[in-house]
């Protein structure tokens, strides 16, 4: 069985836990999910390939971002897609990632995520401002096509020069659900978690 493949498998636990629906989403798939597929860029941007054993795969793309950019984009972690994508079809990001620590006394890195078109202007379907925890976990964003797009088109982002910070990347999963999906239906991030890393950035402030 191919790397993708096993990956895929372990992706079915979490995001649709029966065992007929694994192979539904290596239909779906729109990018290799290994963690080595992760590409990063930016001014102080610096990456490796880690071994860790706590996520699936056991390896983690370590993007640092040396100091905080006057955007958050300024450095950012992507991966494109090798499949086209059609007018209305639902998709649905889901990465692995954790702090790799936070920035001092903070207790989640900040990194805005999003589903966008490869060239200029970037034009995003989805995002989502996500709040990165020490501890390995799925992160989600997702979004309605608007056109029809060819492979390479789109690509995810994960923007980090928010702070001078470091994240590790786990696999990547960009899941086409075709047109007419109830988004709903699909993973979303824990809202509490985001609520609490909010909460201690601006006890941090006031400090």
């Amino acid at each position: 069985m191919s790397v993708r493949h096993t990956l895929l498998l372990a992706a079915a636990v979490v995001l649709a836990p029966a065992a007929s629906h694994a192979q539904d989403l290596m239909s779906r798939s729109l990018t290799a999910p290994a963690a080595d597929q992760w590409q990063s860029s930016g001014d102080g941007e610096s990456h490796k390939l880690v071994k860790d054993d706590g996520v699936r795969g056991g390896w983690a793309y370590q993007v640092t971002a040396a100091k905080a950019g006057q955007n958050p984009w300024d450095v950012q972690a992507n991966v494109s897609t090798d499949r086209p994508v059609k007018n209305g079809d639902v998709i649905l990001l889901a990465f692995w990632a954790k702090a790799a620590p936070p920035p001092a006394g903070a207790a989640a890195i900040s990194a805005p995520a999003a589903i966008q078109e490869a060239a200029a202007p970037y034009t995003r379907l989805g995002e989502a401002n996500l709040s990165i925890t020490p501890d390995w976990k799925l992160y989600y964003v997702a979004a309605t096509a608007t056109k029809d797009y060819v492979p390479q088109a789109l690509n995810v982002s994960v923007q980090l020069a928010a702070a001078a910070q470091t994240v590790d990347l786990g696999p990547v999963f960009l899941l086409d659900y075709g047109p007419g999906y109830n988004l709903a239906s699909l993973p979303v991030n824990d809202p509490e978690a985001a609520r609490a890393a909010e909460e201690a950035a601006k006890t941090k402030k006031k400090k």
